[in-house]
C-alpha cells in the first residue's frame, strides 16, 4: 500500500483501506496494526482504549550527590528516605497506532537527552510505534534527588558535574517502565474525576498574584488551584492504576534534608498502591505548581513545625484521601487519542497582540534575574545580597557574578528584552553555547474529554488558568476538561503572568525567556490545538541540540574502602535489643562499602525479614516509609565506612522474630564485592511486652 502520509499519520490511509476489506481481515490487521498484547478478556464487551502500567526503579547515588532543587552546596546525599521510581501508563486506540506513553519521574526534571535516549531504546523494539510526538515524561519535581543527571551547562560555572552512570539508571528504568505498561497492556477504560484538596499548599508568592487584575482573581475561590484530577485505569478485573494532578511544590522535605526522598508525592503513591495490592500503579503527578509551597506556614516549615518526615506524611495523606474517594467516580472518556508536538525557538519567537495584550512583541534569550538569586524564601535557600522584588541593577552584584561565575554582563538589547528584570546571570548569550536550553517541547494530547497540556515548565497559579483557558477555547466541543502537565521532557524554569513578572519575587526572576513567556506559550500551543482540531500535522519545529555527544562525564568514584583494625564487611557493630514493641525504633550497623561503587537501582540496601519456621520472609525494604538507610563516613578515615538500618516498627506488625539485613558492597570501583549481612534476631511484642 502507498504511504499517504509518512509516520505516525500513516494509520489514517490504513483504516481507508480496512474500510474496503472483508471483516475477518479488517479484525486481522488491526490487531497487527495495534502492536500490542492481547490479553485473555479481548472476546469480552468491547471497551474503549488498550490501557497499560507499570514502574521501575531510578534511585541514584544515595551517598555525596549534590541534591536537586535548592542550590545548596553541601547538601549532598547521606542515605535512602524511600526509593525514586518512575511510573509509566499507556493509552492506545483499540484498532489504530495512536496511543500516548506517559511517565511520571520521581526526579526534580527530566531533560530532552533523557527523552532522545528513552525513545532510542523503545525503537529497538517497537519501531516507530513510540516517539518524541507521543511519549511524555513529566517530573514530580521533587527536591530530594540526586542531582549530576544534566548534560547542559556540564561544562561551564553555571552548571554541575554530569554522571553518566546516574543518567543510565534514570533512563533505563523510564524505558523499562515504559515496556512493562506496553506488555501488560489490556482492553479496559479510562474514567476522569475531579475533587477538591484542601490545607495541602500555600501561595508563597502573594505580592506577585495580588498584582493580576482584580476582576480576573475574584472569578476564583481561591489564590491556589485546589482542583485534583485524577485519571483511572479500569481493566476487566478493576482499577490497575491512576495518575493524579495537585498542584503543590514537592519542598516538604527541606533544604536541610540529606536523605532521597520522593517527598509528598512520592509516598502518596506508595501509598495508594499499598492500599490496592500488587501491580496497581500509582502516579501523583505536578501540574502548575509554580507559586504552591508545601510549607503551609509561609516560613520553610509545614503542617508539623521543622519535622520534615511529618510534613511530607500529612501532605501526603491529604493528597491520599481525596484521590481514594475519587476511585471509581467521575465520568468515562471516550474518543480518540491524539497528540500534537512541536520544539519552539523561546529565545526570539514572534507573540501576536492577541496573546500579549499589547501589540506584537518577542521573547528573550534566557536569563536569570537577582531574584532568582534571591530564593524562595518560603522555602529556604538564596543569597543574602539578593532579595525577590529587586527592580534596579547593582554594580557590585554585577562584579560579584562576573567574579565567582566568570559570566559576562548582559547585552544592553537583553536589558530591553527582559525589562523590568534586573538580570543575574545571562545563560542566554553564553558563548560558545548558551548555558540553558532556548528551544523547548511541548505538546498537545487528547484522550476522549480530556486534554493534557504537557510543558517543560513551572507556571504560576494564574498562569496556569490562563493557559487552561487558551487550549479549551481553541479546541473547542473537542475537549471539556485539560489539565497542565508540568515538567515535561525537558526544564525550562518558570512562568508567570506578565503582571507578575512586573514584581519580580522569586518566580518572575526564574521566568527565563522574558516578560511575555506565558503569551508565547499561549500562542504555541493554541497553534497545536488548532492542528489538533483540524486533523493536520504540527511544524515540527527547530530540534534542540543534542548534548549527548557534547557533555563530558564526571565518573561516580569513591575511594578503596579500608577496614578498622579487627573488623570485616558486614561486622554487626551496633546490635538490635533483644525485644521492641510496635512504635519503637530498630537500629542496627554494620560495617560497609560505600555505596558508590554501586546504588543498586533495582534492587535494596537494606530489608527486615520475619522467621516463618525454617526460614526467613522480606517484610519490608529500603523503599519502605518505615525504613531509613544512613551510611556515616568520618571525614578522618573517610575509607571506613560505617551503614545505619533503621526500622521504625509499624503499629500492626505481627509479633514474632524478625532481623534487618544489609546488601552492601565493598572494595574499589568495578571491583567491588557485594556481601548481605544479618543482624542478630530480636523479637516484635504485643503493646507493652517489650524489654527495655
Amino acid at each position: 500500500m502507498a504511504k499517504t502520509v509518512i509516520g505516525r499519520y500513516e494509520f489514517r490511509a490504513r483504516r481507508a483501506l480496512r474500510a474496503s476489506l472483508p471483516l475477518a481481515l479488517v479484525s486481522f490487521l488491526a490487531a497487527l496494526i495495534a502492536r500490542a498484547p492481547v490479553s485473555a478478556t479481548q472476546g469480552r464487551e468491547a471497551a474503549a482504549y488498550l490501557i497499560g502500567a507499570g514502574k521501575a526503579d531510578i534511585t541514584g547515588p544515595p551517598v555525596g550527590a549534590p541534591i536537586w532543587g535548592f542550590g545548596k552546596p553541601d547538601q549532598l546525599t547521606e542515605g535512602l528516605h524511600f526509593r525514586l521510581w518512575a511510573r509509566a501508563f499507556v493509552f492506545a486506540e483499540r484498532e489504530s497506532e495512536q496511543r500516548l506513553a506517559l511517565v511520571i519521574v520521581d526526579q526534580g526534571s527530566v531533560t530532552h537527552s533523557m527523552l532522545l535516549d528513552v525513545v532510542d531504546r523503545l525503537a529497538r523494539r517497537h519501531g516507530d510505534l513510540y516517539t518524541r510526538d507521543n511519549v511524555l515524561l513529566s517530573a514530580t519535581h521533587t527536591h530530594a534527588g540526586p542531582g549530576g543527571y544534566w548534560h547542559v551547562g556540564s561544562s561551564s560555572p553555571l552548571g554541575s558535574a554530569f554522571h553518566q552512570e546516574h543518567y543510565d539508571a534514570i533512563v533505563a528504568g523510564i524505558a523499562d517502565a515504559i515496556e512493562k505498561a506496553h506488555d501488560a497492556l489490556t482492553p479496559g477504560t479510562l474514567r476522569l474525576a475531579l475533587g477538591q484538596v484542601e490545607n495541602a499548599g500555600a501561595q508563597r508568592s502573594l505580592v506577585a498574584y495580588l498584582a493580576n487584575p482584580a476582576a480576573e482573581r475574584a472569578r476564583y475561590a481561591h489564590d491556589t488551584d485546589r482542583q485534583m484530577t485524577q485519571l483511572e485505569l479500569v481493566g476487566a478485573a478493576g482499577a490497575l492504576g491512576i495518575v493524579n494532578w495537585f498542584a503543590v511544590h514537592p519542598t516538604a522535605m527541606t533544604f536541610d534534608n540529606r536523605l532521597i526522598s520522593g517527598d509528598h508525592k512520592g509516598h502518596a503513591s506508595a501509598r495508594f498502591e499499598d492500599e490496592r495490592g500488587p501491580g496497581f500503579v500509582a502516579a501523583f503527578a505536578q501540574t502548575n505548581c509554580g507559586d504552591v509551597t508545601a510549607n503551609l506556614n509561609l516560613d520553610n516549615t509545614g503542617p508539623a513545625g521543622d519535622d520534615d518526615l511529618a510534613n511530607t506524611r500529612i501532605l501526603a495523606e491529604r493528597q491520599l484521601a481525596v484521590a481514594l474517594e475519587l476511585l471509581g467516580g467521575g465520568e468515562e472518556l471516550s474518543g480518540p487519542i491524539d497528540t500534537r508536538h512541536s520544539y519552539v525557538d523561546l529565545s526570539a519567537l514572534e507573540v501576536d497582540g492577541r496573546f500579549t495584550g499589547v501589540g506584537p512583541r518577542t521573547t528573550c534569550p534566557s536569563a536569570y534575574g537577582y531574584s532568582f538569586g534571591a530564593g524562595s524564601t518560603e522555602d529556604g535557600g538564596g543569597h543574602p545580597l539578593l532579595r525577590e522584588g529587586m527592580l534596579e541593577y547593582d554594580p557590585t552584584i554585577d562584579q560579584i557574578a562576573k567574579n565567582l561565575l566568570g559570566v559576562e554582563p548582559p547585552s544592553a538589547a537583553l536589558r530591553q528584552c527582559h525589562h523590568p528584570k534586573p538580570i543575574l546571570i545571562a545563560t542566554g548569550e553564553t558563548r560558545p553555547h548558551p548555558a540553558q536550553a532556548q528551544v523547548v517541547p511541548l505538546t498537545l494530547a487528547r484522550i476522549g474529554q480530556l486534554a493534557l497540556i504537557a510543558v517543560p515548565a513551572e507556571f504560576t497559579t494564574m498562569a496556569g488558568r490562563r493557559l487552561r483557558e487558551t487550549v479549551l477555547e481553541a479546541l473547542g466541543e473537542v475537549v471539556r476538561h485539560a489539565v497542565i502537565v508540568g515538567y515535561t521532557n525537558d526544564y525550562a524554569g518558570y512562568v508567570t503572568t506578565r503582571e507578575e513578572y512586573d514584581t519580580q519575587q522569586y518566580e518572575g526572576g526564574h521566568t527565563l525567556y522574558g516578560p511575555f513567556t506565558l503569551a508565547a506559550y499561549r500562542q504555541e500551543l493554541t497553534r497545536l490545538a488548532q492542528d489538533l482540531v483540524a486533523g493536520r500535522p504540527s511544524r515540527h519545529g527547530p530540534d534542540p541540540r543534542d548534548l549527548r555527544g557534547e557533555a563530558v562525564s564526571t565518573p561516580i568514584e569513591a575511594p578503596a574502602d579500608s577496614l578498622a583494625e579487627g573488623t570485616a564487611p558486614g561486622d554487626e557493630l551496633e546490635p538490635p535489643l533483644e525485644s521492641y514493641r510496635p512504635g519503637q525504633l530498630v537500629r542496627v550497623v554494620f560495617v560497609s562499602g560505600n555505596p558508590r561503587h554501586d546504588f543498586r537501582t533495582g534492587g535494596n540496601f537494606l530489608s527486615v525479614e520475619r522467621r516463618q519456621g525454617d526460614s526467613w520472609t522480606p517484610v519490608s525494604s529500603d523503599d519502605a516509609w518505615s525504613t531509613r538507610a544512613r551510611w556515616q563516613i568520618d571525614p578522618e578515615h573517610p575509607t571506613e565506612v560505617r551503614f545505619a538500618a533503621e526500622w521504625e516498627i509499624p503499629q500492626g506488625t505481627v509479633p514474632g522474630s524478625y532481623r534487618v539485613v544489609h546488601h552492601g558492597s565493598f572494595g574499589r570501583g568495578g571491583d567491588a564485592r557485594s556481601f548481605d549481612a544479618r543482624s542478630r534476631p530480636f523479637e516484635v511484642t504485643e503493646p507493652g511486652q517489650a524489654g527495655e
